[in-house]
């Protein structure tokens, strides 16, 4: 993954440097970590944060290892942790249920919904 360009935070200031090294001395002590356990750590507005949080992924340093979810009963931040993430790893079930959910129709078994229909026009048997 090539680096994102835009504002770049390492090297603009000796503070910056700092919140970086502690944003990736905590995630390896913790194994990951959520935005708002790094703000409270570092005392950091949650915009500041999410700044970090994209260089430091766009450098590579971290990656997002769990995707927020914010369904009812299921809620949960997302999770940062070190380094790349890793390609074998599959994210599928990590997705809630509902997005999960695939369907084998019967070719022809299928029709669209009528407001599809009308903006779209009739499926095209096959």
């Amino acid at each position: 993954m090539a680096p994102r360009q835009g504002r770049q935070l390492q090297g603009r200031s000796k503070k910056s440097q700092l919140h970086i090294a502690r944003i990736a001395q905590y995630i390896r002590e913790q194994g990951q970590a959520s935005a708002a356990q790094l703000s409270a750590l570092l005392g950091l507005d949650a915009g500041t944060m999410s700044r970090y949080l994209r260089h430091m992924c766009g450098m590579g340093q971290i990656h997002l290892a769990q995707r927020h979810c914010t369904e009812p009963g299921r809620q949960r931040p997302a999770l940062y942790a070190l380094g790349e993430p890793d390609d074998e790893v599959d994210g599928w079930a990590d997705l809630p249920p509902q997005v999960r959910r695939t369907a084998c129709w019967p070719r022809g078994a299928a029709r669209r919904d009528p407001l599809v229909a009308a903006l779209f026009g009739p499926a095209q048997e096959n």
